[in-house]
């Protein structure tokens, strides 16, 4: 990695790494919650056997983040983000509490979905947030902070929520995601940094809504890696549909065996998220990182295909999550640093729309296709899916990131 200015690494580590310290922690606590919450909607469903209302929860969790794309991210970037996000906290909140206070399964879909599209708002508004923080040059460390944060959350959250079930019930896991909810809008006060919309940049309501899309659709950089993404997140649920199947079918592992691939894979995400952030940035680099790691993630996938007993898997799937953590930070970071500040909020709804809509993809495709192949097939045909886009694409985006170093190299 490149030596860093003295003074710039100083300047990183006063205010701004301040915040995103903050930002780090409060939403890691409220990614906790969100784990314990899901837990506790999904074991409170299941004993009742309504196949329909867990398909309704999954739909419920998903849906509001691709229909509020353009109305979300027009208002994150029309509105100042700390009231905002504040506010949106407060109602988040709310809303779980109700979850835990009715415990019906109609009033469980109705308030799961109100969640959602309350936080259709707030994850725009803090990835929004967090570039203007940080700025295009310290996006990446920052994002390698927040992504470990999450993993940390989504492998402890699973566990502790199972055990509060088991404790306490099914409501006080609710009541906790809402305290967690609190806890976050509380902590958005104490940052120093703000976002602040730029009346300047105002045009028509229809294309504003439609500017973050519009600017993905004719960027020749984050066309192909938006593109790369979506198919390699498409292929990589499709196998996490298949994977329970390969390991308690195939193999006839116990559920402890599943649920330590998942442990594994986790560790991993932290892991390269960590290591994503010490990475050296430019987006030629950061293109380069980003491909590397899904054709990994693709060849480790075709690799898990052909092991024989469940053991050999934990060691592929660690390094999985290293890959995917590093094409998490690496991707986000392009998309901030391709995106103006005034579109940052409509760009990121954007990638969050398109990115949910792969992982509904892959749940949909997981089902029909193990249906009539086996599953250790899946991850063969899904590595091998992965692989190719990986190959393709990322040909196309590296070539768009050494065009724009060259015409910026030019200019100066």
């Amino acid at each position: 990695m490149a030596s860093e200015d003295p003074g710039a690494r100083s300047a990183y580590r006063g205010a701004v790494s301040r915040d995103v310290h903050l930002l780090a922690i409060f939403r890691g606590v409220s990614f906790l919650g969100d784990s314990l919450a899901l837990v506790a909607l999904y074991l409170r469903v299941a004993p009742l056997g309504h196949a329909w209302a867990i398909a309704a929860l999954a739909v419920a969790s998903s849906l509001p983040l691709v229909l509020l794309t353009p109305v979300a991210g027009l208002v994150v970037d029309r509105v100042r983000a700390k009231p905002l996000l504040v506010s949106l906290g407060v109602v988040e909140a709310l809303i779980c509490s109700g979850l835990g206070y009715w415990h019906s399964i109609a009033s469980a879909i109705f308030l799961l979905f109100a969640l959602n599209v309350v936080v259709a708002f707030s994850m725009p508004g803090y990835s929004a947030l967090v570039a203007t923080i940080t700025g295009t040059e310290y996006f990446t460390r920052a994002q390698g902070a927040l992504q470990g944060a999450q993993g940390v959350a989504s492998i402890l959250g699973p566990i502790l929520g199972g055990l509060l079930v088991g404790a306490t019930g099914q409501s006080w896991p609710l009541y906790i995601d809402a305290i967690s909810f609190a806890s976050c809008a509380l902590g958005t006060l104490f940052i120093k940094h703000e976002r602040r919309p730029d009346p300047a940049t105002r045009r028509g309501a229809k294309e504003d809504m439609m500017a973050g899309i519009l600017l993905i659709g004719r960027d020749s950089l984050l066309r192909p890696v938006l593109v790369n993404v979506f198919i390699f997140l498409l292929a990589l649920g499709t196998v996490n549909v298949a994977e329970v199947f390969y390991v308690t079918v195939t193999f006839h592992g116990t559920a402890l065996a599943y649920g330590l691939i998942g442990a594994s894979f986790g560790l991993g995400t932290i892991g390269g998220s960590l290591f994503a952030s010490r990475l050296e940035h430019g987006q030629v680099k950061m293109t380069r990182s980003l491909t590397l790691a899904v054709v990994l993630v693709g060849a480790l996938m075709t690799t898990i295909g052909f092991v024989a007993n469940v053991a050999q898997i934990y060691p592929f799937m660690t390094l999985i999550g290293i890959a995917v953590g590093v094409a998490n930070v690496t991707a986000n970071s392009l998309f901030a640093v391709r995106s103006p500040e005034h579109l940052r909020g409509r760009v990121f709804a954007a990638l969050s729309a398109a990115l949910t809509t792969a992982e509904i993809g892959a749940t949909v495709v997981g089902g029909a296709v193990l249906s009539v192949i086996a599953p250790r097939t899946v991850f063969r045909l899904g590595g091998g899916i992965a692989t190719l886009t990986a190959v393709i694409f990322g040909v196309l985006a590296i070539r768009a990131s050494r065009e724009t170093f060259e015409l910026e190299a030019q200019g100066d």
